[in-house]
């Protein structure tokens, strides 16, 4: 399942919640939803669930049951009273022209970004070599720098069209919708050979997390020498397929219409990084409300029995973004209103660098939509499945923005329930963004539990299986698997056969390859306690941050994406979809007709809420339909 996944199935209710409490663990292969979207790729039953051959890591499926709280609490809104200042970026490291940091204060306009130039780029050691590899594209354009500009996980591609290697010229302008204030990075890359296709990960004589051994024990535990040290951006900048110059931030000023224009130092790349030159300017828009016919209709990228999603363009700003569009007759009558309702709010309350932000939702009386950042690096899945497994460092990078990104959940007093490969993307430049929040719990305090049984069969938690009620705690049990299994290839209990994966879940040890560090071990050993009382992360995050295992980890750093990722997907441009699959890209992308479908004004009122007009407030249907019922006049 997905943040892409307009669905479930009919299924998707019959779940193990009413099976008799002397059973341990369900007896029988528990239904799951044949509908996900796992990211952007269609779901169904897992290899492990049909009893096909084992090629790989398995594609997990997700379940849900109705949920059922172990305490009272009725709002389905997001907890509006928790800072995210533990989320915020640092106010040292990369430069930046102001040292505000992001929130989730609303903004509403258009955020011009214009790369100019750059001066006196330094190259790493032994980039000449790779660039000399460097042969897909013969024009000189290709053979300069390129820039990657984000800006609320939404990211342009910028060529360079005239100066050399060392002082590049772009002088190209990107339009950002703001809905929200976020710093803008900037970052800086040669491109090289292509090398991410080799099965296994390799050594990288220049790549800042070390040297691809899978964590190698020693006698202090690390599982890595100091010089495999993960640093913030600086020096030794080859990734994969492409040399990293350097990055700067800049948190714009979304106060008034200003044009700013300014030289800033680079951070990273290798040593003096030289400068760029970046003018920016916000010019204040009030929000008005949305359509399908404001989006230009390019791929479909992924299907579900809600309805579709698709790779679509805004005709404003020529930003590229993901459309979730689901029926709101199949939603209501397979009773998902308040897991869709949960999805959109968390999307919208939530300002996190790894966590895929919403950027508007609208509605007509037939339909709901959706629209969030397109992030076309691809699946974690899909890498891990053709790599067989991720090196200790690549891992413990993953891991630690995933770490953060569940710490701010928690901090929202929302669950996640649904941690896996399929449900984290790779962006552009390699950091992850967490996705489907159609599982998540919201108003989920300390002490509070909840009795649902759902989520992925190798993923769920012993008190989850036993029907025991369930806290915060249940993401770490699903965190440490997902560790493990980027370490190993497979998560720790796997089986072909649902049951005996359920006992070995409740029963059998834990077992470690012999190459993993100590450090690792001792990690894993804590987040996979079956006791979740005793389980690592019981008292909060910070526990688990505090582990050996992640050390070398500055946080504020981290959070600040000052880390330069081990894997940079190989990515031509914004509208690549190149790492989705051909069965739903190759279909023609249009909103299909429904039929009215007669949903009373009672049932309509459910829906009160959902659209998201970009300032933080909610449009009733009738606000935002004054630009006429869509669906009367489209395919």
């Amino acid at each position: 399942m997905s943040w892409f996944r307009p669905s479930s199935n009919d299924s998707s209710k019959a779940l193990p919640n009413n099976r008799p409490q002397q059973q341990p663990y369900p007896t029988q292969q528990p239904q799951v939803i044949n509908g996900g979207l796992g990211a952007y790729r269609a779901g169904g039953q897992s290899a492990q669930a049909s009893g096909a051959a084992y090629s790989g890591p398995p594609s997990h499926s997700s379940m849900r049951g109705s949920d059922s709280h172990g305490t009272s609490s009725s709002a389905m809104s997001v907890q509006s009273d928790h800072s995210v200042s533990s989320h915020s970026l640092p106010t040292n490291g990369l430069p930046s022209i102001s040292q505000a940091t992001g929130s989730s204060v609303k903004r509403t306009g258009i955020l011009v970004i214009r790369v100019m130039e750059a001066r006196n780029l330094v190259y790493p050691p032994g980039s000449q070599q790779l660039m000399a590899r460097y042969a897909p594209y013969k024009n000189e354009a290709h053979q300069r720098p390129y820039a990657v500009v984000e800006f609320d996980k939404n990211e342009a591609v910028v060529t360079s069209l005239g100066g050399d290697m060392q002082n590049p010229i772009w002088k190209y302008r990107v339009n950002f919708d703001v809905s929200r204030t976020s710093p803008v990075m900037v970052s800086l890359y040669q491109r090289t050979a292509e090398l991410q296709h080799q099965r296994q990960p390799q050594p990288r004589g220049f790549q800042r997390f070390g040297n691809g051994n899978s964590g190698n024990s020693n006698n202090s535990g690390s599982g890595q020498t100091r010089s495999q040290q993960m640093q913030p951006l600086s020096g030794q900048g080859i990734t994969t397929g492409a040399i990293f110059l350097g990055a700067v931030q800049i948190m714009p000023d979304f106060a008034d219409g200003r044009l700013y224009d300014e030289w800033i130092p680079l951070l990273g790349g290798a040593g003096n990084s030289g400068h760029i030159r970046i003018q920016y300017c916000f010019n204040k828009k009030d929000a008005t409300p949305l359509s399908i016919d404001q989006f230009d209709l390019l791929k479909v990228i992924g299907k579900g029995s809600f309805g579709k999603v698709m790779q679509v363009r805004k005709r404003d700003t020529n930003r590229i973004y993901a459309m979730k569009i689901l029926s709101k007759s199949k939603i209501v009558m397979r009773s998902e209103v308040a897991h869709t309702l949960a999805e959109r709010n968390v999307l919208a309350k939530i300002n996190h660098p790894f966590i895929v932000p919403l950027k508007f939702s609208f509605q007509t009386p037939e339909k709901l939509y959706l629209v969030l950042a397109f992030i076309n690096g691809g699946e974690l899945f899909h890498h891990l499945q053709r790599e067989g497994r991720f090196d200790q460092h690549r891992s413990r990078f993953y891991a630690a923005e995933l770490l953060s990104a569940l710490d701010c959940l928690h901090s929202y007093n929302v669950i996640y329930r649904d941690l896996k490969p399929e449900n984290i993307l790779l962006d552009y430049s390699g950091h992850i963004a967490l996705c489907d929040f159609g599982l998540c719990k919201l108003n989920m305090g300390d002490n509070e539990t909840t009795n649902t049984f759902c989520g992925t069969p190798e993923y769920l938690a012993p008190e989850l299986l036993q029907g025991r009620g369930y806290t915060k705690t249940v993401d770490w049990w699903t965190f440490g698997v997902l560790l493990y299994e980027m370490m190993t290839g497979l998560p720790p209990f796997y089986d072909e056969n649902v049951n005996e994966m359920y006992r070995r879940i409740l029963e059998d040890e834990l077992v470690f390859p012999e190459n993993m560090g100590n450090r690792a071990k001792s990690l894993l050993r804590g987040l996979l306690q079956r006791d979740p009382l005793r389980r690592l992360g019981n008292n909060g995050a910070a526990e688990i941050k505090s582990q050996p295992f992640f050390a070398e980890i500055n946080w504020d750093y981290l959070i600040g994406k000052q880390y330069e990722p081990p894997f940079k997907p190989s990515v031509v441009s914004a509208v690549d979809t190149s790492n989705f699959d051909e069965e739903f890209t190759a279909e023609p992308p249009q909103d299909s007709y429904i039929p009215d479908s007669n949903l009373s004004e009672t049932v309509q009122e459910q829906f009160v809420g959902f659209t998201y007009d970009g300032s933080g407030g909610a449009m009733s249907l009738a606000q935002s339909m004054t630009m006429g019922n869509i669906d009367n006049h489209r395919n």
